[in-house]
């Protein structure tokens, strides 16, 4: 394993200080920071498409705008 010295801005070295949990080492906080997944909600497309909760999803935003149309 090679070493690096690189140069940070202050905040950035104490955001990655609040990071740290631990013994974990900044190379071990930059490493899960950069390997953190990204959630793209096109992997969740259509997941409930055959889902009886759908049904009721639909059910109660039709509740709310009916009940948003009636005027007191």
């Amino acid at each position: 394993m090679g070493v690096k010295n690189i140069s940070i801005k202050d905040k950035v070295y104490k955001m990655l200080k609040e990071e740290k949990r631990g013994e974990e080492s900044f190379s071990d906080v930059i490493e899960k920071l950069m390997t953190k997944r990204k959630i793209d909600l096109k992997d969740f497309y259509g997941c409930l498409r055959d889902s009886m909760i759908l049904d009721e999803i639909f059910e109660k935003i039709k509740e709310y705008r009916d009940e948003a149309r009636v005027r007191i």
